[in-house]
C-alpha cells in the first residue's frame, strides 16, 4: 500500500482509482537529502495543491515513512501532465542562516546549538529535534569559525567533513521529526547480495586526489605575534613528517595542513601523523547496484540506506560487507522497483584491492566447496556445472594447470579419477578433500531423507485432505475439496467456499472495503469512505 500527502492532503492511494499517478520515484542517499517526483494528470483532485518550497510532502509505503520534504517547482508537459519535484527534508537546513560564528566546544555541543539556532527561524515542521549524538573528537574539544554567514547546512556539512559520522532523521514517539549524529551505522541486514542472485553492476576504481607523503602542519595562531604553532621543538627541529615507504614508492609529495584548534606542539604532532596516515595510502571504491529482494518478497528483510550489507560475488574476489549509499525506488512499477548502490573504501599503500589479491590463493577452495554444494551422482547438468566451474577457477591459476585440465570430464567416472588426478598435481590438501566426495553424496542422501521427514511435519494428508501446519500446532489451514478451512484449537473460525470467504469475527487494521468503497483512515486520525479501484 503507497500513500502520498500534501501536507494533510490525500494525493495518492493505490487502492483509489481516482487518485491515479502517471510518476512516483523516490531517491535516498546517506547525508544527504534525497529526492521525489510526483506526476499526475489534468483532473487529478490533488493538482493544484502544490505550492513551490510551502507543501509538506510526505510519501508512505506498508504505513512507514518512505520520503519527507517540500514540492519545488511543477512542471507541465504539451498535454498538462504536472510533474512535481521534491527535495527532502535536510534542505530545510538551508532555510536558516548561521551568523558569524566562533564555537571551541565539543562536538555534540555544536551540533545542538547549530540546530537550536536553525530551529529558531523557520516554521514549525521545518524543525527538529535534537536526538543521538556519537561522534566524539579525541580531546572532546573542536574550533569551528567563519567570518561569514552561512546557510545551516553548510554549517553542518562542515561538521561533519570535520569529524565524520552520518546525519540520520527518525521520528519520536511524540511525532517530532529528530535529527541525529552517529559516528558509525553498525547495523547488518539479513538480506545478502549474491552474484547471479540480485547483484547488477560492479565498478572497482582507485584514486586518492588528497595523496600526500610528507605532512607539514600548522597550528593554531597567536594573537600576539601572528605566527602559528609548530612542531619543530618536537620532532628534531624538523617542521614536517614523512612516511618513508611511502617516499620511497612515490617520491616526495608535500601538503600543508592547517590545525586551527590545536594550541600545543605535541598534540599537533600526533594529529599530523594521523593525517599522515590517512592521506599516505590510494583509496580503492568499490561500487555495487543490486536490487532489494524484499520488493518481491516481504519476509525478506529491507534495505535501508546506511545499513552494512553482505555481498558475495566469487567472480569478482568479494565476500565482505558493503554499506548502503543509495537507493531509487520506483513505486509504481514493482518490478523495477529496488535498485540499490552500496559502496565501500579499501585503503592500502599500493594501491591493490585485498579483496581481488585474496582471489588467487583461494580460488582452489573455492572450486572445492563449489563441487561439495553442487555434484549429484548422476545429473548431468551438475558434472557440467563442475566442469566449467573448475576450467574457469584454475585458468585464474597458472598457464599450465589450466591446459592440463581444459576440454575434459567426459562422464562421471572420468570426472572423479581427474579430480583425483588434478588435486594429487596441485596440492595433497585439496586431493584429500576431492576424494571425499563419494562420501559426501552420500551424506546429501541423508540429509534429503531428513529434510523430507520435516516437511511431512508441516504438510500431511488426511482422508484425502492436506493438512497445513505443526502436528499438534493450534492454528493449521485444511484444504478440502469444497473449501479452505482455517482452523483455531480444532475450531473453524474462517473458511473459503464458493467463492466467498466467510470469518467468525473480523479486526481490520487499516481499512475496510465493501463493494466499490472502503472506508480509509487518514493521516490526522479521521476515517473517510472513498471509491475504490474495482
Amino acid at each position: 500500500m503507497i500513500q502520498v500527502y500534501a501536507d494533510d492532503r490525500l494525493v495518492y492511494d493505490s487502492r483509489i482509482e481516482d487518485y491515479a499517478l502517471t510518476e512516483l520515484t523516490v531517491t535516498a542517499a546517506l547525508n544527504k537529502g534525497g529526492t521525489a517526483s510526483v506526476g499526475m494528470s489534468p483532473g487529478h483532485p490533488a493538482y493544484y495543491a502544490f505550492t513551490s518550497y510551502k507543501t509538506l510532502v510526505t510519501i508512505y509505503r506498508d504505513n512507514r515513512l518512505l520520503f519527507r520534504g517540500r514540492a519545488l517547482y511543477p512542471e507541465d508537459d504539451f498535454y498538462n501532465r504536472r510533474t512535481i519535484t521534491c527535495e527532502g527534508e535536510r534542505c530545510f537546513l538551508r532555510d536558516s542562516v548561521i551568523r558569524p560564528y566562533v564555537y571551541q566546544d565539543s562536538p555534540e555541543a555544536i551540533f545542538a546549538d547549530i540546530i537550536s539556532l536553525h530551529n529558531a527561524q523557520v516554521d514549525n515542521f521545518k524543525q527538529f529535534v535534537v536526538g543521538t549524538i556519537t561522534v566524539t573528537d579525541p580531546n572532546n574539544y573542536i574550533r569551528l569559525e567563519s567570518e561569514s554567514a552561512l546557510q545551516t547546512s553548510d554549517v553542518i556539512d562542515k561538521l561533519v567533513e570535520r569529524c565524520g559520522g552520518y546525519v540520520i532523521f527518525t521520528t519520536n514517539p511524540e511525532g517530532q521529526r529528530v535529527i541525529n549524529w552517529y559516528e558509525e551505522l553498525t547495523y547488518q541486514s539479513r538480506q545478502v547480495i549474491e552474484f547471479g542472485e540480485n547483484l547488477l553492476d560492479f565498478a572497482r576504481t582507485a584514486a586518492n586526489t588528497d595523496l600526500a607523503t610528507v605532512i607539514i602542519p600548522y597550528g593554531a595562531k597567536d594573537e600576539t605575534t601572528g605566527k602559528r604553532v609548530d612542531i619543530t621543538s618536537v620532532n628534531n627541529g624538523l617542521d614536517f613528517i614523512q612516511d618513508y615507504d611511502a617516499v620511497a614508492l612515490r617520491g616526495v609529495i608535500a601538503a600543508a595542513v592547517y590545525f586551527d584548534d590545536i594550541t600545543l606542539p605535541e598534540n599537533l604532532l600526533a594529529k599530523a601523523q594521523q593525517e599522515l596516515s590517512k592521506r599516505k595510502l590510494i583509496i580503492t571504491s568499490l561500487q555495487l547496484t543490486a536490487v532489494d529482494l524484499s520488493d518481491l518478497d516481504k519476509s525478506i528483510d529491507t534495505f535501508q540506506e546506511g545499513d552494512l550489507v553482505q555481498v558475495r560475488s566469487r567472480p569478482h574476489g568479494v565476500d565482505e560487507l558493503f554499506q548502503l549509499t543509495e537507493r531509487e525506488y520506483d513505486l509504481l512499477n514493482p518490478q523495477e522497483n529496488g535498485k540499490i548502490t552500496l559502496g565501500k573504501n579499501i585503503a592500502t599503500l599500493t594501491g591493490a584491492d585485498a579483496a581481488g589479491d585474496k582471489r588467487s590463493t583461494s580460488e582452489l577452495q573455492r572450486v572445492e566447496q563449489s563441487v561439495r554444494a553442487n555434484f549429484t551422482i548422476d545429473n548431468a547438468a551438475a558434472v557440467e556445472e563442475i566442469r566449467q566451474t573448475l576450467t574457469s577457477l584454475i585458468q585464474q591459476s597458472t598457464e599450465s594447470i589450466r591446459l592440463e585440465v581444459s576440454e575434459q570430464y567426459t562422464s562421471n567416472d572420468d570426472l572423479m579419477a581427474q579430480v583425483e588426478t588434478i588435486m594429487t598435481q596441485l596440492s595433497d590438501a585439496f586431493e584429500f578433500q576431492f576424494n571425499q566426495l563419494t562420501v559426501t553424496v552420500d551424506e546429501n542422501d541423508a540429509e534429503a531423507r531428513e529434510q523430507f521427514e520435516t516437511i511431512q511435519k508441516y504438510i500431511r494428508f488426511e482422508d484425502g485432505d492436506i493438512i497445513l501446519g505443526e502436528a499438534g500446532n493450534e492454528l493449521i489451514l485444511r484444504i478440502e475439496n469444497d473449501r479452505i478451512s482455517f482452523l483455531d484449537d480444532g475450531a473453524e473460525v474462517a473458511y473459503l467456499s464458493n467463492k466467498r470467504l466467510y470469518v467468525t469475527d473480523g479486526h481490520f487494521l487499516h481499512s475496510l472495503r465493501v463493494g466499490a468503497f472502503a472506508w480509509v483512515p487518514r493521516a490526522n486520525g479521521n476515517l473517510s469512505l472513498m471509491r475504490v479501484v474495482e
